[in-house]
């Protein structure tokens, strides 16, 4: 063990060498000064694509007739195409009609996308502001969001 130990100890020392580069400290200052006026900017105009997904929604909807009062979850599949993750009764009609149509999965492709680099930029900014101001309880709380799973063979690392 004490190999293996000393190679994580000189890992850990060359990653916090690493980290205090110039470009990665310009970069995370950035992140400080300028992360939430980036993140309200990505907010407005995903806000603004939900509403045109759902109204294109409704009107592919309302064009065909459809009328839907339970809870419907959809979801891009693998292969880029909408899908509806709970089953209700027009289930096999709506999803003719999407799959009939290009621009509503494009647009929850972009949502996604959009989403996912909103929760980037905004964690980076809880980051960066965090470590430039030594904010131990939110490094604290991004630390205790990290977990390592041993499985065996099947062991990960993942977050919450």
């Amino acid at each position: 063990m004490g190999n293996i130990e000393n190679d994580a100890i000189q890992s850990l020392a060359a990653s916090s060498s690493s980290s205090s580069s110039p470009e990665l400290a310009a970069f995370l200052q950035f992140v400080e000064e300028h992360g939430h006026r980036v993140a309200q900017d990505f907010a407005a105009n995903i806000d603004q694509l939900q509403e045109l997904f759902l109204g294109a929604v409704h009107q592919v909807f309302q064009l065909a007739g459809v009328t839907v009062d339970a809870r419907m979850i959809i979801s891009l599949n693998r292969q880029g195409k909408l899908h509806i993750e709970s089953a209700c009764a027009e289930q096999k009609q709506i999803e003719e009609l999407f799959a009939s149509s290009r621009a509503l999965p494009a647009l929850l492709k972009l949502l996604s996308i959009q989403s996912a680099i909103l929760d980037g930029i905004t964690s980076l900014h809880l980051i960066a502001g965090a470590q430039e101001h030594g904010d131990n309880e939110k490094l604290s709380q991004i630390q205790q969001a990290y977990r390592v799973c041993l499985k065996g063979q099947l062991s990960h690392f993942y977050s919450v």
